[in-house]
């Protein structure tokens, strides 16, 4: 009887707890504009910590469910300067954003020179030494291994000065070659070819690396031009993207110093139990 009772009570509670917790959550609604008043779409509205979001429609404005009393809404877009704001128990939240420039002020190269991010037209993704890959790098494509969106780096063999298979938005053709066009300090070069092997009167050989003439520490930026409007300024060797790749020079003002170093330990995992010399000269003569 007692554990009946007790069973019904801790039932009641827990509808208690959860009726005032979904009369704690309420939906709350609202305007997101910039600083001129006007609305902004596709800005996404987010409750801190969760997963409950929502976005703006084409006249700024957002619905968001089951928000809690002490929640923070956080919103967020390409462009635009992220905000939290509280919701304080409010059903109106609007949010005033200022638009994020610091990615569109960055200068990018591109194939007629240099301009900012904001004005080039084709689709250009540009690394310099801070965005590079660190480590042990022997070649320029390690770089930018893994670091650019739609760029396949590949080691074709472990073969030193070998090529790497580098693919820009995948395989753009079935049988033809793979390569992008490079341009190193606005001089093209020629390829050396992506397959693993070249066969010729000589028998086959593994193609070669066309950068490995680079020392990697000497690279300053690396630009990528993956649309077909690099055609219009290389022509058809750029019908698989195009690598352009600047190199360091001088530059006026105080002097500077840059140093690196690296340090590698290796040791024997295991041992084999040999012969020493006389042991292996004895066992011989026997």
């Amino acid at each position: 009887m007692h554990l009946a009772m007790m069973k019904r009570c801790a039932l009641l509670l827990l509808a208690i707890f959860g009726f005032t917790a979904l009369s704690l959550a309420q939906t709350v609604t609202g305007t997101v504009t910039d600083k001129k008043g006007e609305p902004l779409p596709g800005v996404t509205v987010t409750v801190k910590g969760t997963k409950n979001a929502t976005s703006t429609n084409t006249q700024g404005v957002y619905t968001l469910n089951n928000v809690g009393a002490d929640a923070i809404l956080v919103f967020t877009g390409a462009g635009i300067t992220k905000q939290e704001i509280s919701a304080a128990g409010q059903s109106s939240v609007s949010a005033s954003l200022e638009a994020s420039v610091s990615n569109l002020n960055e200068v990018v190269v591109v194939g007629y020179g240099t301009r900012k991010a904001k004005d080039a037209t084709g689709s250009v993704a540009s690394l310099s030494t801070k965005d590079f890959n660190k480590g042990q790098i022997s070649t320029p494509e390690q770089l930018l291994q893994g670091r650019t969106p739609g760029v396949s780096v590949t080691p074709s063999s472990g073969e030193p000065g070998a090529a790497s298979t580098i693919t820009i938005r995948g395989s753009s053709s079935i049988r033809g070659n793979q390569e992008p066009l490079y341009v190193v300090d606005g001089v093209p070069i020629s390829s050396g070819g992506t397959s693993a092997t070249l066969s010729g009167v000589e028998g086959t050989s593994t193609a070669k690396n066309p950068l490995m003439f680079l020392n990697p520490n000497d690279i300053e930026s690396i630009s990528i031009l993956k649309d077909a409007s690099s055609a219009a300024i290389y022509g058809s060797r750029a019908a698989n993207g195009v690598i352009l790749i600047t190199t360091k020079s001088g530059k006026g003002g105080k002097g500077a110093f840059q140093v690196s170093a690296n340090t590698s330990i290796s040791k024997i995992a295991k041992r084999y139990d040999l012969l020493n010399s006389n042991e292996f000269i004895g066992a011989i003569t026997k």
